[in-house]
This record gives structure tokens, C-alpha cells and sequence, in this order.
């Protein structure tokens, strides 16, 4: 026997009933998301050629949508795996190209939706084929003026075959009737080309190689005129050397010309400051120039002509300076020409140098008569130091008399008088030390200096 349920069971299950009915009526009834799942994987359509464009379906997916696709694609080996992604490619379509010959191709498709991410993989293609090779249906041709230092420039001529193709260049030089060529090597792969003396009574042909993902082909020009000397033509313009300083000779370079000039001819020009408004110095016609005070505050700059039997011509150099002062900050050009600085302007780690003494007479006499000794000190830089303080001593200290320390004129030079005393020998050789210093330095260490010097005593 059945036990039929009991009155308040039944009521309760009924409310509940009703309730959902309620709900599902309002919309309250809620349906979780679920992340894309790959029902049929994506399909590549197209031939597997380099050139040609495959097309990648997206395949069949499952899921909540609305789904969003991203595309890859995938080089492998022939059987389809060891894959790597396709730098760039991701797009749904991609174009083969010559690095994809031999290998096999997927697309990878991922869809995307509110609950996550998944993906999926097309079989691969069959192996990827070369192109259909170059093949030339109309030649190249040379255009430009078939002399000496002009531009020829060829085209690439017309090609069949699979696209894109890429292009070199190989010119060469020919007999006068346009065989006998050999290749201009330095100048391959570009598409103009300078003419140079060495092609005069020449013709020129150019032979252009297509490459393609199918291979490579190539096609000569017809040959040009016979290429002609025309008048000088410069290729690199003459160059300056030299200090950018009064009294400092400026040389120029004839610069590079074609047309074999058989000689040049030079004028040098005084310009302002920054290489404009030039004109050109007197008498200033050789490859070397000496500036001169003149030249202070202006650019220098040089006109090279060219000359040959077919004619002539001019080129300029670049402006060199503007030319400066010969003379440092702090240092005097005395009217012999000598450059002077100031003992007090010598710093104490830059060490004088007694350079030169000198004596009258040369040789002192058996009584001992004086001698009078120049001294001459300059610094590192050779300039005659002016205010040195100068000591000298003889050696034993009791054969000269004794001696005043003494400035050295703006020459850098000072005199002084030896006299050599009764203790003296009357003959062979007298000792003397000297030393030289800034009023400012140490009198042993820093810019002091210290020399040994002798002379004879006769008898």
C-alpha cells in the first residue's frame, strides 16, 4: 500500500513550484557562460606556392557568444610539426613567400568570448612550392650622357614570373663595339653608375639579375656610344690643411676630378667669418698660403681650376677658419717675433728651462777680468719667460764673487757679470751653477729650474 503524502508536503512543493514559475516569467532565471570549445578546426584554402595568398576559415566553435577571432600563422617542417609562428603574419589571409619553399603551413585560430580563451590549428598545407622563375620580356636600357664623369642609369627591364622579384646590378665595360666586356666590380648592384676616365673610347653595358622565390635570371643592356672625355669634372672638391692660426701656411689638395686634367691653377680667398663674401687675395696663386694678420677674424677658402684639352673648370674648397690669433691669452709678440709670458703668469707646475748661456769673452784672461753671461730661460711652450729671477753661484762658492739674484727681460734673457776672485786657479775651468724661478715659486721644487755650466781660465 501506497502512503499517499501528507497535506502540508504537498502545499509547501506547490509554493515552490510557483515561485519558479515566477521567477522564470520576470526573467530572474540566470544560464552560467561557458568558454569557446573548437568543434571543426579552421580549413587554409589557397595554393601552397610562394606568391600566392592562402585564406584561413575561423572554424566551428561552441559556447557563449558573441566570440571574438585572433589569427595566426605557423612555418613547419613537411610533416607539419616543429612549427614556429610567422613573424608579422596575422591576418586571415598571408602571402607565401620564398622562405616558405619546403615547409609546410598552418593557420592557429584563437576565439575569445566573456568566459575565457581557446585555440585551434588547421592542418597543414602540402609542401610550400618555388615560384614560376624569372623571365625577361623586355631588356634593360642605359640612359645618361656617354661621358666622362656623367651619370648613366639603367632600368631593371620587364620580367614574368612570380612577384615580388628583387634586382642587381653588375656594369661592365666593353670594347668600342660593344663586346670583350668585363665587369666594373666596385660598382655592382647600383642601379646609376659615374663614368670614369678609364672608360673613355669604351662602351658600357649593364647586366641585371631578377631573383624571385623560383629562382633567378638575367638580362644584358645594349651597349651605350662610345663614352667621350669631356672637359674636367670634379667628383671630390680640394681640402685645406694646415693650423687655422696668423702665420700658420694653409696647403691645398687639388681635389678629384675625372676628364684627366693635365694641369690646375689656384687662387685662395679671404671670406667673412662664415665662409660668404669672398674675395680673392693678391697674389695669393700657389698651392701653399701664409695667413697673415689680415686674415684675423676671416675664413679662408680656395679656388681649384681644372684644365685640359677638352676644357676647364672650377670648383672651391670648403671655407676653412675663421683664422685666430697665433698669440695664447696672457702672452706678448715682442717685434722680433719671439712670444713672451710673464713669470708671474707661470704656473708652478709648468718647470722653466735654462735654454741658453752665452759669454764675453769667451775665454777669461790669467788676471781674472769678468766675464759677462747671458742667461735665456723660457717655459714648457718655448716662450721666453719675462720677470724669471735668476741666481748664480760659482763652485767652490769662493772662486766668483758673489752675485745678485736679476730679472730676466721680456726677451726671457738677463745679464750678469762673473768675476772670478783671487782663489781662483789661473788656469782650467770654473763651475758655475745656476738656477731660475717665478717670484711666486718654490726656489727648489714646482717651476724651478737648476743648470750647470762652465767656462775656461786661461793661463
Amino acid at each position: 500500500m501506497i502512503p499517499r503524502p501528507r497535506p502540508r508536503i504537498l502545499l509547501l512543493a506547490l509554493a515552490a513550484a510557483a515561485i519558479g514559475a515566477a521567477f522564470a516569467a520576470v526573467g530572474g532565471a540566470t544560464t552560467l557562460a561557458t568558454q569557446p570549445s573548437n568543434t571543426a578546426p579552421p580549413s587554409v584554402s589557397g595554393t601552397a606556392k610562394a606568391g600566392n595568398t592562402l585564406t584561413t576559415t575561423s572554424g566551428s566553435w561552441s559556447g557563449t557568444t558573441p566570440m571574438t577571432f585572433t589569427y595566426a600563422w605557423l612555418r613547419c617542417d613537411t610533416n607539419g610539426v616543429n612549427c614556429n609562428s610567422i613573424t608579422g603574419a596575422n591576418a586571415q589571409t598571408y602571402d607565401l613567400t620564398s622562405d616558405d619553399v619546403g615547409h609546410t603551413v598552418k593557420s592557429r585560430v584563437t576565439a575569445q568570448n566573456s568566459a575565457g580563451t581557446a585555440t585551434a590549428a588547421s592542418h597543414a598545407t602540402g609542401t610550400v612550392a618555388g615560384g614560376t622563375p624569372p623571365a625577361n620580356t623586355t631588356l634593360p636600357s642605359i640612359s645618361g650622357t656617354p661621358q666622362v664623369g656623367q651619370d648613366l642609369k639603367t632600368s631593371t627591364g620587364s620580367w614574368s614570373g612570380t612577384s615580388p622579384f628583387t634586382y642587381k646590378y653588375d656594369w661592365r665595360r666593353c670594347d668600342a663595339s660593344g663586346n670583350n666586356c668585363s665587369s666594373i666590380g666596385s660598382h655592382s648592384d647600383n642601379q646609376t653608375y659615374t663614368l670614369v676616365d678609364a672608360d673613355a673610347g669604351h662602351t658600357i653595358r649593364v647586366v641585371v639579375t631578377a631573383s624571385n622565390s623560383g629562382g633567378s635570371a638575367q638580362a644584358t643592356s645594349k651597349a651605350t656610344a662610345v663614352v667621350t672625355v669631356g672637359a674636367p669634372a670634379n667628383t671630390a672638391p680640394p681640402q685645406i690643411t694646415g693650423s687655422s692660426q696668423v702665420d700658420q701656411t694653409l696647403t691645398t689638395s687639388n681635389g678629384t676630378w675625372t676628364g684627366n686634367p693635365t694641369s690646375y691653377a689656384y687662387q685662395w680667398e679671404r671670406c667673412d667669418s662664415g665662409g660668404n663674401n669672398c674675395a680673392a687675395i693678391t697674389g695669393a696663386t700657389a698651392t701653399t698660403y701664409k695667413t697673415t694678420s689680415d686674415d684675423l677674424g676671416h675664413a679662408i677658402r680656395v679656388v681649384v681650376r681644372a684644365t685640359s684639352s677638352a676644357g676647364s673648370k672650377s670648383v672651391e674648397s670648403a671655407a676653412f677658419g675663421p683664422i685666430t690669433s697665433n698669440v695664447p691669452t696672457g702672452v706678448t709678440k715682442l717685434p722680433s717675433g719671439e712670444l713672451s709670458i710673464a713669470a708671474a703668469s707661470v704656473p708652478d707646475t709648468d718647470r722653466l728651462t735654462i735654454v741658453q748661456v752665452t759669454y764675453k769673452p769667451s775665454v777669461t784672461s790669467h788676471n781674472h777680468q769678468p766675464l759677462q753671461a747671458t742667461i735665456r730661460v723660457v717655459d714648457e711652450h718655448g716662450y721666453d719667460v719675462a720677470g724669471a729671477l735668476v741666481y748664480v753661484l760659482g763652485t767652490p762658492y769662493n772662486w766668483l764673487a758673489k752675485v745678485a739674484e736679476a730679472p730676466t727681460a721680456s726677451n726671457g734673457r738677463v745679464t750678469v757679470t762673473l768675476s772670478p776672485t783671487r782663489a781662483a786657479p789661473r788656469h782650467g775651468a770654473l763651475l758655475v751653477f745656476i738656477r731660475a724661478r717665478t717670484p711666486q715659486g718654490d726656489l727648489l721644487a714646482g717651476s724651478s729650474t737648476r743648470r750647470l755650466v762652465q767656462f775656461k781660465l786661461a793661463r
